[in-house]
């Protein structure tokens, strides 16, 4: 599907002289001036970035207004003015299903969308199977012009959609725990931190053994959640066990059932998203284990199924809107030629509720 924004250079500077030079309590956007001149934001746009279009009257009455009011459009808006398509394309190869009930994706998707709005940019999305159709979208649209790039998520090993769009001469920025210098943009997060909020949420708890519950191991981001946790959980005296889910509720819930099954139980579940912790919860219930009393719960992602669910449930908050604008404004400058191609994603922070608790003796 194709999302419309709004126009170049809607992000701006908030503390403008307006109002005889008192502090303006929001940010001026390009809606405001065309709203205050009475011209379209076609206009506006058209001015500010010296493009033909408009009459040098209304190009000048623009540059005064954008001036008393402090309007300054961000980097990023600026460079946009001279791509081609004003389009970012996302291709994910998941189950639609799983996308529409899976925080991480629809909060990451309202970040992208918020960020583009202000920059007069657009998002085409298309979801597909996972058995390589999303390599032919990215061919298509890239031979076809229709982005000026693309944001990648979900890494593999050897993953075939880099080595595609480097030979197509297409900008991405792959969202990622992973960062080699492949000439490729990425927005680096590490789940290091993750894992250190976690254990030592756990360990100052009493919690010594405990189970994770993780996302297919086929993604990088997986793979190395999963080696730190054991890595930093063995510095802490803690003994971990993996379980491979698949982020889906029905999975999180067969998982407890089984570790809940076996003769010697953890007192501590971390479980690889909102979904599958929201699961564990129910199951624990109903086989009669109390949470936290007897069995603490964590996620990993924070939505606000975690934070409405009865006991709320202990989640690190991985700032997904936030890190979906980050994206977006680093594949922009990318795309009109920043040679700086990696970028560190916004820090995440834990958020501890009633799941969580000391670890029963």
């Amino acid at each position: 599907m194709t999302t419309p924004g709004s126009l170049s250079g809607e992000e701006a500077a908030s503390d403008g002289p307006a109002g005889g030079g008192a502090r303006r309590s929001h940010r001026v956007t390009i809606s405001d001036l065309a709203r205050r001149l009475d011209i379209s934001k076609a206009s506006v746009s058209y001015a500010l970035n010296g493009r033909a279009g408009v009459s040098e009257e209304t190009r000048r009455r623009v540059l005064n207004l954008a001036e008393e009011l402090g309007f300054h459009p961000n980097s990023a808006a600026v460079a946009l003015s001279a791509s081609r398509t004003r389009t970012i394309g996302i291709v994910i190869a998941r189950d639609p299903a799983l996308i529409s009930t899976e925080a991480f994706y629809m909060r990451t998707l309202v970040g992208i969308e918020q960020y583009l709005n202000e920059v007069d940019s657009s998002l085409l999305l298309r979801l597909t199977g996972e058995h390589g159709e999303d390599l032919d979208v990215l061919r298509r649209w890239s031979r076809q012009g229709r982005v000026d790039g693309f944001i990648l998520f979900d890494e593999h090993n050897e993953d075939p959609r880099i080595p595609l769009l480097k030979d197509l001469g297409v900008p991405c920025v792959v969202v990622s725990s992973n960062a080699p210098y492949d000439g490729v943009g990425r927005l680096i997060s590490s789940p290091e931190e993750t894992v250190t909020l976690l254990l030592d949420h756990l360990a100052e708890l009493g919690h010594e053994n405990i189970v994770h519950v993780s996302g297919p191991f086929t993604f990088v981001h997986e793979q190395l959640r999963v080696r730190l946790l054991q890595e930093h959980a063995r510095r802490r005296g803690i003994r971990v066990t993996h379980f491979e889910g698949s982020y889906r509720y029905e999975e999180g819930a067969e998982m407890t059932r089984t570790v809940l099954a076996a003769k010697e139980r953890p007192t501590a579940l971390v479980l690889g998203n909102d979904l599958m912790a929201v699961a564990a919860l129910r199951v624990a219930t109903e086989l009669g284990t109390a949470v936290p009393d007897e069995l603490s719960i964590v996620a990993w992602d924070d939505s606000p199924l975690c934070e409405l669910a009865r006991p709320g449930i202990t989640a690190v908050d991985q700032k997904t809107m936030e890190r979906g604008r980050a994206a977006a404004d680093l594949l922009l400058k990318i795309a009109a030629g920043e040679s700086d191609l990696h970028h560190d994603a916004p820090p995440g922070e834990l958020r501890p509720r009633d799941s969580s608790a000391a670890a029963p003796r």
